[in-house]
């Protein structure tokens, strides 16, 4: 929308934008975003190349033209709420009204399904959202309660929310957000302390116990020593030389092995020479924790001691384990990847969970228990107290916003 009270430089920067912005939606919802080029919507548009790249860097920005007054919109509703309305409820009607009520109109549910089958918009959209996360964080924190934990806590609570804000990424967007917005409100209701506990299935026919694990032979402590001189050569080269500036070539060379033989061993590539580690396995053990918890713990609890002695809340490390995490912290590839390590258990986990509370397998609030647990370990590299964190949020979880910061638990 041109406002009426801008100047006339103002209006016509605005108008020049907002043409701009409408031939790109129309060229992308007539040919498809990857068929277009951006030499096509300037033409459409009657502009230069360089007119055109000052209002919009990259392509895909061409497709989110609002979102700089959706950035403005989230954050106001929350700090400009009525009395007596709750920041989160506040913000669940903001969300309701600006990414629910207005998918039912066909132009905008068509413009959802160009974000959702585009892999390039859906990984712009997602990354925009996330990006609104500090200025909400700031405003639940001033909306809430001024108690130790409390900036972690609202930080979470903006990054649960707007993960699941985004209008592309599911078929019913009010159900989910009504599911988050309980859950973030009331916290978790653990339905799985009034359930069966869980009956591991038998190793066997019989019942026999399986025989002991082998030890490893001759081929397997080879392969062992080889990835262990990979990763030890990666970590070696990333602190001496930052994660950028190392190619993959020198640490083969370093490890003294071929290329061939690293990607081998490791094919998903740079990133993951930092986490050595079997991601099945780290899955499994998961899962084994929410099904083998003491009696009378809640799963939620399960994950946060499984979580306590691992990676970044572990009591004491290695020299290697702190330069990883220090590597980690100071590296966007490297966080992303970690952050995709863990939220890769989420089927798996969300599995578990329904199992133990007796809820169906697709329950949508143990998806949400299991996806928002597991990006703790990626929100608490952002404090400098990460034990901390892992006890916040996961009170937070237990007892909701803002009582998982204020309760007797604290």
């Amino acid at each position: 929308m041109i406002e009426a009270g801008m100047g006339r430089r103002e209006r016509k920067k605005a108008r020049t934008r907002q043409a701009i912005a409408d031939a790109a939606l129309e060229l992308f919802l007539e040919r498809g975003f990857d068929q277009v080029t951006v030499k096509d919507v300037a033409e459409a548009a009657d502009v230069s190349m360089s007119g055109l790249f000052k209002h919009f860097p990259t392509k895909e920005s061409l497709v989110f033209d609002q979102e700089d007054d959706i950035r403005a919109g989230i954050a106001s509703a929350v700090r400009d709420r009525p009395e007596g309305t709750s920041a989160l409820q506040a913000l669940r009607a903001w969300l309701l009204h600006n990414t629910c009520q207005e998918s039912a109109d066909p132009d905008t549910a068509a413009f959802l399904d160009l974000v959702a089958g585009t892999p390039a918009l859906s990984d712009y959209a997602r990354r925009m959202w996330l990006g609104y996360e500090e200025e909400l964080a700031e405003a639940i924190r001033q909306a809430g309660p001024d108690s130790p934990g409390a900036a972690i806590a609202a930080r979470a609570v903006a990054r649960f929310v707007l993960d699941r804000a985004q209008p592309w990424q599911r078929h019913d967007p009010r159900a989910e957000l009504d599911a988050a917005f309980t859950l973030l409100t009331d916290g978790w209701p653990a339905p799985e302390l009034r359930s069966a506990p869980y009956d591991p299935p038998r190793t066997s026919v019989s019942g026999a116990s399986p025989s002991p694990a082998r030890p490893p032979g001759l081929r397997e402590r080879k392969k062992a020593q080889t990835r262990h001189a990979i990763t030890g050569a990666a970590l070696e080269l990333f602190t001496a030389r930052g994660y950028d500036d190392v190619g993959v070539r020198e640490i083969a060379d370093a490890a003294g092995t071929s290329i061939a033989t690293l990607f081998a061993y490791f094919p998903d590539g740079k990133a993951s020479l930092v986490f050595p580690g079997d991601r099945a396995a780290h899955i499994a053990a998961l899962v084994d924790a929410v099904h083998h918890r003491s009696p009378g713990q809640t799963v939620l609890r399960a994950i946060h001691d499984h979580m306590a002695e691992r990676g970044p809340f572990a009591a004491t490390r290695t020299p290697d384990e702190q330069r990883t995490l220090d590597l980690i912290r100071a590296t966007p590839e490297l966080s992303d990847y970690a952050l995709h390590s863990w939220t890769a258990a989420q089927d798996a986990l969300t599995t578990a969970i329904a199992h133990e509370a007796a809820l169906p397998g697709d329950d949508l609030t143990a998806r949400l228990l299991a996806r928002y647990t597991l990006q703790i370990p990626d929100l608490a590299n952002t404090t400098p107290d990460p034990r901390q964190a892992l006890d916040v949020i996961t009170d937070l979880l237990e007892h909701g916003w803002p009582a998982g910061v204020t309760g007797p638990h604290r």
